[in-house]
């Protein structure tokens, strides 16, 4: 049963796709957690730690796709699933501050008041 077929390994695997990819796996978790969590002032911390997670996957995936690109490493799948998940959370969570800040600059009269007696 022997061949003389020369025996191939696949190219190593890139840390830094690994890394996109559980950055982005952990953003939407924390994202989609936020609202499926009943808790009290659970988007205090799920919101941020999501924005930097998505930023982290997306720095980390193109990173690791230059990276893939200059070496011959596998782990462009790990690589851009974790830009693309990172980086749609990170979009959804831009247009979210950039509406809240139009809510407050254009319609302050249809935001209640946080503090009793505060006139603008």
């Amino acid at each position: 049963m022997e061949s003389n077929e020369p025996i191939t390994s696949s190219p190593p695997t890139n840390r830094h796709s690994i890394i996109s990819l559980i950055l982005g796996v952990l953003t939407v978790v924390l994202f989609c957690g936020n609202f499926l969590i009943p808790l009290p002032f659970t988007s205090l911390v799920c919101l941020p730690v999501s924005f930097l997670l998505g930023l982290g996957a997306l720095i980390y995936g193109s990173v690791s796709l230059n990276r893939i690109r200059k070496h011959n490493e596998g782990g462009g799948v790990m690589a851009w699933v974790g830009i693309l998940s990172g980086g749609f959370i990170f979009l959804c969570l831009i247009c979210i501050a950039v509406a809240v800040i139009f809510l407050f600059v254009f319609a302050p009269e249809g935001v209640p008041p946080f503090l009793p007696g505060y006139q603008v």
